[in-house]
């Protein structure tokens, strides 16, 4: 049994794991911003009670120094603070006349250094530059330390944001980039009517200390969470392990071996076994439902084995049938004094209920028709099979009335016949000929097909006693019948478009000298060119009829059965032809033979040839590997195929014609010849 890449513990367990981890990270989320809140809300509360108070305790001096602190930042004013060591102590500089001035020195030893406050890094005294958003420092004050960086003048770009009615901001966060820290920033103004034109005092505290509650909160929780996570997803994997996977795999190799028994025959009495006293839970319900299943197949194998057994006969059967039903229409053409037959059949189940036959009914007359049965199937192949011979036992007489009340008769299922039944009378030249209801048929006179002219019937089987209309034509050499059912013409590709009647005769027409076998591989090649794949819907048969002297001959692709073949070739001419056509004649074939039998590894070579006054045609077919000679260029070497043939058959003959049909190799030539004076 085919392994799962993901196995089903992962499948149970991560689910329940990341369900835990959302609930932790949910839980931790709201634990660790209220705890943060309250350090903000504690320390902007603080900030708000000794800032009120710093501003009482400020010097008055403070709005005297800012001004003058301000008057140097205007008179020298910078886009950016300087970017070198050298460029910030001329900056410093400019504010040293201040530094020294009494103001600044009376500000410094009256500032109230207890302003400072525990957890403060440094207090800041100095005035908001508006429209660049600056905070301009004029006192900076951190108990003495190095850190403090700020000295007058000194600026940062600052945004306090909404200033509240009692002229204060509280806890904004902000990067000072002098000391690389991140600050918890709040600031009072000595000016509540217009805040940003007074003096402030800012208070910076660092948020590692404001936030330090928090950060302690946030590292415990997190090691807290990885182990309750950690445990958690032990026992969760020892519960799924135990409790679940391993009974299911219990059952699981259980049913293996039950499957294993059923494919080698056998039925297993006792297979599901669980401890219920250790599986109270859903699992021993499944191991009684397996139970349950087990006793079903027992009983649906026995019926599978029936059915099987009745299935392997019913094919059997059939395959017979087929073989039968394909016994029952010819199986090679039919070569009279001068004429030739020759049908294919194409069911599209094993058996169908097209048919079609030809055959010699005395020495002078040969009865042949093409029908197709209503329905598709055993039903149509079984009714065809009793149209089939009633035709044949009353052909010779074309009494279509009788075939009818026959078919007519005990006619249960209602199924009728389209056929077209022909008589052909060799001694006076003609052809009788009925249609009941099929497909029109094609004429070929003076070498272009056309419809035959054919009177309106009823199918047979449809009613008794119906009076049907027969008619008749003059033959001459060289005319010919295409036969079909509607299988062709009715051939459906997938956009559901039909093959159609026009394109049978127009096919005819492209090849209006191809006969037999020829014909129906130009045929089949048009049809399934045109269907593109599409899956075969109808049974298809082709029948073809040519008035013409005819003879065939099979042979065996050796020298011995060359030999064979053209004396056969030079015996039927003979007596017709003079020695100027059929010299050349040998010649030719002996090249197109010579190729079959030393070059294509056939194990069966055929030959068949018609003629009339004028011409004679050859139509060679072999089973070897595929080659077409009229491909082959004319310089070749002597073991080569091809070539030398091709060169002598343009000299003498009217067209070539090369084509691949069922395996076999067709090449086909014409002669025009004078016939011999008796």
């Amino acid at each position: 049994m085919k392994k799962r890449f993901f196995p089903l513990s992962l499948t149970i367990l991560v689910p329940v794991l990341f369900g835990v981890l959302l609930v932790q990270t949910g839980a931790f989320a709201l634990a660790y911003f209220s705890v943060k809140q309250a350090d903000f809300n504690d320390t902007a509360a603080v900030d708000q009670t000794q800032l009120m108070a710093s501003k009482w305790m400020v010097p008055k001096s403070a709005s005297e120094l800012c001004a003058k602190i301000k008057e140097v930042y205007e008179a020298n004013p910078r886009e950016s603070w300087p970017a070198t060591p050298e460029e910030v102590k001329e900056y410093q500089t400019l504010y040293q006349p201040v530094i020294k001035s009494e103001v600044f020195d009376s500000f410094v030893h009256s500032f109230p250094t207890s302003l400072l406050g525990s957890y403060t890094e440094y207090i800041s005294i100095g005035f908001f530059d508006v429209p660049k958003n600056r905070f301009v420092t004029a006192y900076s004050y951190n108990g003495g330390s190095i850190l403090n960086v700020s000295f007058p003048g000194s600026f940062d770009t600052f945004d306090p944001g909404p200033i509240r009615q009692d002229g204060m901001f509280l806890g904004v966060e902000w990067f000072d980039q002098k000391r690389q820290k991140d600050y918890f920033v709040s600031g009072v103004t000595s000016n509540l009517s217009d805040p940003m034109s007074g003096w402030w005092i800012v208070r910076h505290a660092t948020l590692d200390d404001v936030y330090s509650e928090s950060t302690e909160f946030r590292n415990s929780f997190v090691w807290v969470a990885v182990a309750t996570f950690g445990a958690m997803a032990a026992l969760s994997f020892v519960g799924i392990r135990f409790g679940l996977i391993r009974p299911i795999k219990r059952l699981s190799n259980a049913s293996d071996r039950y499957v294993n028994a059923l494919h080698d025959g056998q039925l297993l009495d006792e297979t599901f076994s669980l401890d219920k006293k250790r599986h109270r839970n859903e699992i021993t319900t499944l191991n009684d439902s397996l139970h349950y299943m087990q006793d079903a197949m027992k009983d649906y194998a026995g019926q599978v084995r029936e059915a099987a057994t009745r299935e392997q006969k019913a094919a059997a059967d059939l395959a017979i049938a087929e073989r039968i039903q394909a016994s029952m229409v010819p199986g090679a053409m039919l070569l009279g004094k001068g004429c030739s037959f020759f049908g294919k059949m194409h069911p599209a189940k094993e058996v169908g209920g097209d048919f079609f036959s030809y055959f010699q009914i005395d020495d002078d007359r040969y009865g042949f028709y093409i029908a197709d049965v209503s329905g598709k199937g055993v039903p149509a192949a079984l009714f065809m099979a009793r149209a089939a011979t009633v035709s044949r036992l009353l052909i010779g007489n074309l009494d279509i009335e009788q075939i009818n009340d026959v078919l007519s008769e005990e006619n249960g299922e209602e199924l009728f016949v389209t056929g077209f039944f022909g008589l052909v009378d060799e001694k006076q030249h003609k052809l009788h000929y009925v249609n009941c209801g099929h497909e029109p048929v094609y004429f070929r006179h003076n070498g272009v097909y056309a419809p035959l002219e054919e009177k309106p019937n009823l199918p047979l089987g449809l009613l008794g006693g119906f009076a049907f209309q027969k008619q008749s034509i003059d033959l001459v050499e060289g005319d010919a019948l295409f036969l079909y059912t509607d299988g062709l013409s009715e051939a459906m590709n997938k956009e559901g478009e039909l093959f159609g009647k026009e394109a049978i005769l127009e096919t005819l027409n492209e090849n209006p000298l191809l006969t037999g076998e020829e014909l129906f591989t130009a045929m089949d090649a048009k049809m399934s060119a045109f269907v593109n794949g599409a899956e075969q819907s109808d049974d298809t048969c082709f029948l073809h009829f040519e008035v013409a002297n005819q003879a065939a001959i099979t042979f065996e692709p050796t020298l011995e059965g060359l030999a064979k073949m053209g004396e056969f070739v030079e015996e039927t001419l003979s007596p017709h032809f003079d020695l100027s056509l059929i010299a050349p004649l040998g010649v030719v074939l002996d090249e197109f033979a010579s190729n079959i039998v030393n070059y294509s590894g056939a194990t069966e070579a055929s030959l068949h040839l018609s003629y009339g006054p004028r011409s004679v045609r050859i139509v060679l077919s072999d089973n070897g590997t595929p080659f077409d000679p009229t491909t082959a260029k004319v310089h070749k070497g002597p073991d080569e195929p091809g070539g030398f043939g091709i060169m002598l058959a343009s000299k003498y003959s009217s067209s070539v014609r090369y084509r691949r049909a069922e395996g076999k190799n067709l090449l086909s030539f014409e002669i025009q010849a004078k016939k011999e004076e008796a």
